[in-house]
């Protein structure tokens, strides 16, 4: 069983170093975007952003993801009432057991208890597993928001209406 909760101060720095293990050993982000992955701290202290685990029965730290809102410092694309999942990992000894989901539909949780319209999020386009998670929660594809962080390297967006859905469909058991 997987719980997602918000991190507590003393889980912050893993979390971060979490989250940039994942990026930095998956080749998927500059080295000088690390620092900014690792800084879990500031991503819980911002306005409007909150730092969330997952961890396994044991109480060990799986995931991490960010769950923001739309005129937060770490709102990428997410505009008038959404709401936007950044920064996900998965720990590599997680891999296949749902943990990624399970951050994905707390996430998706949130944004319905928030009444926000929908949940919106960036993705590399080598992330091919992420993109079919998300493709099987219910996202689709808005390639008309697709933007770049920098010149020549694109980034992938997806959507999901929130009423479209029903986190009954998803994967529950993994929520607690």
């Amino acid at each position: 069983m997987i719980t997602i909760r918000e991190a507590q101060p003393g889980e912050l720095a893993a979390a971060g170093e979490l989250t940039a293990a994942v990026y930095r050993d998956e080749s998927l982000a500059e080295a000088t975007y690390l620092p900014r992955l690792a800084d879990a701290a500031a991503r819980h202290a911002a306005d409007g952003a909150w730092q969330l685990i997952a961890v396994d029965e044991a109480g060990t730290l799986v995931g991490a993801a960010v769950y923001t809102v739309a005129g937060s410092e770490f709102a990428d694309i997410a505009s008038g009432a959404e709401a936007e999942i950044r920064m996900l990992a998965t720990a590599g000894s997680a891999r296949g057991q749902g943990v990624g989901a399970a951050l994905v539909l707390d996430c998706v949780r949130r944004t319905r208890e928030d009444k926000r319209p929908a949940l919106v999020l960036s993705t590399k386009p080598q992330m091919t597993a992420a993109q079919r998670l998300y493709t099987r929660l219910g996202f689709a594809r808005t390639p008309e928001r697709d933007w770049e962080y920098a010149p020549g390297k694109g980034l992938l967006t997806f959507r999901l209406v929130i009423d479209s859905v029903s986190i009954e469909s998803g994967m529950p058991a993994l929520i607690s």
